[in-house]
């Protein structure tokens, strides 16, 4: 039993101050209202290249200890531009930027992966 009724509503996922429910993971639709969904929309729709990569450097390799993956930022805090570098034994494959991290390693994956496909690349 609750010692004050604003610890029990707030256990009931209720403010303490306001006693309105929170709205968060309650399935209201919240998430949906501030654009949160789209987030995970464009995330589903982003193919994996890195992923691809690695799964391709297991297969023809049987190995992934030669892959390394160098980034660098430049510009303000607020608007940084990346660089990521894919390298597999010492040897620059792909190379992709972007407004985020994420965005320019799957780019620079995206390249490595069409680079090391093709015949004679990789040894």
């Amino acid at each position: 039993m609750a010692r004050y009724t604003q610890d029990q509503n707030y256990r009931n996922g209720r403010s303490r101050r306001s006693g309105q429910q929170h709205a968060h993971g309650r399935g209201d639709g919240y998430n949906t209202q501030h654009g949160q969904d789209e987030h995970v929309a464009l995330d589903q729709q982003i193919p994996h290249h890195r992923m691809q990569l690695n799964n391709f450097l297991q297969h023809r390799f049987r190995t992934t200890q030669g892959l390394r993956i160098d980034s660098s930022s430049t510009g303000p805090g607020h608007a940084l531009q990346w660089t990521v570098i894919v390298y597999f034994q010492d040897n620059e494959y792909g190379k992709g930027e972007g407004a985020t991290k994420a965005f320019a390693t799957e780019i620079a994956c995206q390249f490595a992966l069409q680079a090391l496909m093709q015949p004679g690349n990789g040894h």
